[in-house]
């Protein structure tokens, strides 16, 4: 007797999504005392990272405000414009996620609550406060995926970070970061509050010194308790004196390593010229950034106090620093989601995935049994006749139908029920999360009655769906018996007092068969036809 419906054909099983993995778009912003930065990066689902493009805005928040400790009107609301335009062009490379922090100039200030709650409010933009160990990490993590930093063990590395309002010493190797110390050296403060007259004062630049040397020294002895190799220099001051130093030297030949680097001859040569030169001057030398005119001079003061320290003839830039770091952190913290959001892009999914995880489900069997019942779900859809979102839900039961082993084994499928009914699942309704429990719950033992509580708390139309599902389930299940997977490819066929399912299997398949035909019965009590399973013999 010939079956009616002969364009069914056996559909493979799939195990991955057939999509391409989404990409996030990120948004750091670092709001420092002299600039705010912006870095936009494409983040793969493995956690690599391309950068798309930089901003920078010399908004120098911090001006004027280090005597009193408070931003200026004017400073904030540069800042705030600033904001806005980074955030308009990240919005523009649809960038969803943003991570904004603030330094030395913020931290400080007694009013920087009051920028940070105008950033919040008018920009809809959620400002971190770091403290100055946290900053410093964030460095440390930025340099050490840009530079090969010394192996554990060996001589370590040191890294500078200059910045507006606060110097960033960091003591480390390719493993660890084993001494991170701020101290309030940064260019823009000591400019402010040392360099008043024009050119610079003897006097000043000799009060300067005394400071310097005061703060800085006993930072640089700590360190100096293990061996250091390089010094390693970060930040807008550091790369402006290595591309004023890059400037004096003749044109660079072919072959000759063009990496911005500050050798401790030139950084002496030209801390003595700018403190000679007029303001006015220092602006014509080629190089030198208009808002840094002031603050360099102090840079340069740092960074030969180190190299003398530690006897550096040279000090090697990076372009990698906070923002970055503040990059590679979150990917580092969010690694799993990345992960979660590239296998299942739907939201639902997701949550039902995390919910599972939670439960250490058998992800291969849970996955393979969803797959199954989604199958039987479309080649009998002319038979159980139900709303196409109905599969979603029993995809969903069907990656849920083993949790409440986490409790016991015994009783597990109302266990189940229980922990979907309290799993707190994002996005569905309360009606939804019962019937993907309550098809769970029904995957194995009793058939639903109106009796059981959970059945109860159903609304009557969806009763009769979670029987036909329930039943699609414990196919599904069976069928995957082993959980190896055995079944690779179904073929469902209608006639109109039976239905037969014939299976295709590489390996022995008996085992998932005898398991699928216990439920016969129960298939033909809720879809009034014969159940047939029967093994492909395959060539």
């Amino acid at each position: 007797m010939a079956l009616d419906d002969p364009t069914a054909i056996a559909t493979e099983i799939p195990t991955v999504a057939d999509s391409m993995p989404p990409v996030t778009r990120f948004a750091a912003i670092d709001i420092g005392t002299n600039s705010i930065h912006l870095v936009i990066a494409e983040i793969s689902p493995q956690g690599d990272f391309r950068v798309l493009g930089r901003e920078k805005d010399m908004v120098q928040i911090g001006k004027g405000g280090f005597s009193e400790h408070r931003l200026t009107d004017e400073a904030m609301d540069a800042g705030i414009l600033a904001l806005r335009r980074f955030k308009k062009l990240a919005e523009s490379q649809d960038v969803k996620k943003f991570r904004v922090v603030a330094t030395s100039a913020v931290r400080e200030a007694h009013n920087g609550g009051e920028f940070v709650t105008r950033v919040r409010e008018e920009l809809g933009l959620r400002v971190t406060v770091i403290p100055a160990d946290e900053e410093g990490r964030l460095i440390y993590l930025g340099v050490r995926h840009a530079m090969q930093l010394a192996p554990a063990g060996d001589a370590d590395d040191l890294i500078v970070d200059i910045g507006g309002g606060s110097v960033e010493c960091i003591a480390c190797n390719a493993q660890q970061a084993w001494f991170i110390q701020s101290v309030k050296l940064g260019g823009a403060r000591m400019a402010e509050l040392f360099l008043h007259a024009d050119p610079p004062d003897a006097n000043d630049i000799k009060a300067m010194r005394r400071h310097l040397r005061k703060v800085l020294d006993p930072v640089l002895e700590r360190i100096g308790e293990r061996p250091i190799r390089r010094c390693i220099v970060t930040s807008g001051a550091a790369r402006s004196i290595a591309t004023i130093c890059a400037k004096q030297r003749p044109p660079l030949v072919e072959g000759v390593d063009n990496e911005l680097r500050i050798p401790r001859v030139e950084a002496q040569e030209l801390k003595d010229r700018l403190l000679r030169m007029t303001r006015a001057e220092r602006l014509a030398l080629p190089g030198m950034d208009e808002k840094r005119v002031d603050s360099n001079i102090p840079a340069l003061f740092v960074f030969l106090r180190v190299m003398q320290r530690f006897k550096f003839d040279t000090l090697v830039h990076c372009d990698f620093a906070l923002r970055e770091g503040v990059m590679i952190d979150y990917i580092a913290k969010h690694r799993q989601k990345l992960a979660a959001r590239a296998t299942w892009p739907n939201p639902r999914t997701r949550s039902v995935v995390s919910l599972a995880e939670r439960c250490n489900y058998r992800r291969q069997h849970s996955q393979q049994v969803a797959a199954l019942a989604r199958v039987l779900f479309d080649q009998l859809a002319g038979l159980h006749e139900l709303d196409y979102s109905y599969k979603e839900l029993l995809s969903h039961a069907a990656l849920l139908h083993d949790i409440g082993h986490l409790i016991s084994h015994e009783g597990h499928h109302k266990h189940s029920y229980y922990l979907i009914r309290n799993g707190s699942l994002k996005g569905f309704g309360e009606q939804e999360v019962e019937i993907i429990a309550n098809v769970a719950r029904y995957h194995r033992k009793e058939r639903p009655k109106k009796s059981h509580y959970s059945f109860k708390n159903l609304k009557p139309v969806h009763r009769r769906p979670v029987r036909k599902l329930a039943v699609l389930l414990r196919l599904a299940d069976a069928l995957d018996r082993n959980s190896f997977s055995v079944v690779h490819s179904l073929r469902c066929r209608q006639e109109r007092d039976r239905v037969e399912i014939e299976i295709y299997a590489q390996q022995d398949a008996e085992i998932e068969m005898w398991c699928a035909k216990r439920h016969a019965d129960l298939f033909e009590r809720e879809f009034d036809r014969a159940l047939d399973i029967v093994l492909h013999e395959e060539a």
